[in-house]
């Protein structure tokens, strides 16, 4: 099949990014012809893909939000009307897509999350949202990678049809490790239970709780990008090429998220034998082995953290958390996604 696939950015850095250069590559493999239509392409990316996906380039206007969202769409819309495609998969604020994949979730929730004391949307939210509805609306099918995400996609925007598709995990690559795992400690200067928060943007993602309801004893490890102060005991590293590494080193993952459809570092994290403490705002909850996992408020958390410490990485809920991930392959999830997607390229 001829495949057209619009996002913004082509690249690694964030979970849609790294579902939709997954995909790609599950494409090829499959014997697809697919069609990359991106603002931006990691040059390493083009390099490795070139000959096999044909990449077309989106203009879009950068000075402001006002100017680069709608012109991205209407550069989208020129290029999948300028030629015959099977099917059309889009995967952010686009439109002219059959099949719609809502990675974020519902723009309008995670502004409630994020901001619960604003009563007033900003231009620039205003403008986000509003683009977030159409691209739901003009799809014959949305994908959420979650139940939450489902939820916001219908209460908020009135789309029909959605199905849900969890994401997938690289088990390979995200895996336990425990005979390197003093290793691994060693390189991060672990000498004592070690937590370990990934993502970006640490406002949302709640690194103010987490390093709040931090015990006592216990060092965390930051792996993303954002602003934050500093703390004893909390090392940022910034974005680094090796997640998994940090995760095979740690006691748990903690990600106090206020709003995430389904933050993919979870089923990571749990791919490598280590278990998560997160939020009920977290699409990854609904996958948890525990309820007690999932704790909203600071206390809750730290009371959670602790128990955690009583049972550290080589107890039976490691070997628990792994066996759950691996529930969840990429393949089964990019198999589900070219399923629908062939649905609503038939319904054209």
């Amino acid at each position: 099949m001829k495949i057209a696939l619009v996002h913004r950015r082509f690249t690694t850095n964030g979970g849609t990014e790294r579902y939709l250069v997954g995909f790609v590559r599950w494409l090829l493999a499959e014997g697809h012809e697919p069609a990359v239509l991106a603002n931006e392409v990691r040059p390493d990316l083009r390099a490795e893909l070139d000959g096999a996906v044909r990449f077309v380039h989106l203009s879009m206007l950068r000075p402001t939000p006002f100017l680069k969202l709608p012109s991205l769409w209407f550069a989208a819309k020129r290029a999948i009307e300028a030629e015959s495609w099977d099917a059309v998969m889009g995967f952010g604020r686009t439109g002219g897509h059959q099949l719609y994949r809502a990675g974020g979730g519902s723009h309008a929730a995670s502004l409630r999350r994020e901001h619960p004391i604003r009563r007033r949307l900003s231009p620039a939210d205003w403008l986000e949202t509003a683009l977030d509805r159409r691209a739901v609306r003009s799809a014959r099918i949305c994908i959420a990678n979650s139940r939450l995400g489902e939820r916001g996609l219908r209460e908020d925007y009135g789309a029909e049809r959605v199905e849900v598709v969890y994401n997938g995990v690289d088990l390979e690559r995200f895996r336990p490790d425990l005979g390197k795992r003093a290793d691994i400690r060693a390189h991060y200067r672990a000498q004592g239970p070690l937590a370990v928060f990934v993502g970006n943007g640490f406002h949302r993602k709640g690194l103010a709780d987490a390093i709040a309801a931090m015990p006592d004893g216990w060092r965390l490890l930051v792996v993303g990008k954002g602003q934050a102060k500093r703390s004893p005991n909390v090392h940022f590293l910034g974005s680094i090429p090796d997640p998994e590494r940090a995760l095979q080193a740690a006691d748990v993952l903690v990600l106090p998220t206020r709003y995430d459809p389904f933050a993919n570092v979870c089923l990571e994290a749990m791919a490598c034998g280590v278990p998560v403490l997160t939020t009920s705002w977290n699409g990854a909850a609904e996958i948890l082995p525990e309820r007690w996992m999932v704790a909203d408020g600071v206390d809750a958390l730290a009371k959670a953290w602790v128990r955690i410490g009583q049972g550290g990485i080589d107890s039976d809920l490691g070997a628990t958390c792994r066996a759950i991930a691996e529930r969840y392959t990429t393949r089964q999830s990019y198999s589900r996604a070219f399923e629908l997607l062939k649905e609503a390229a038939s319904d054209a």
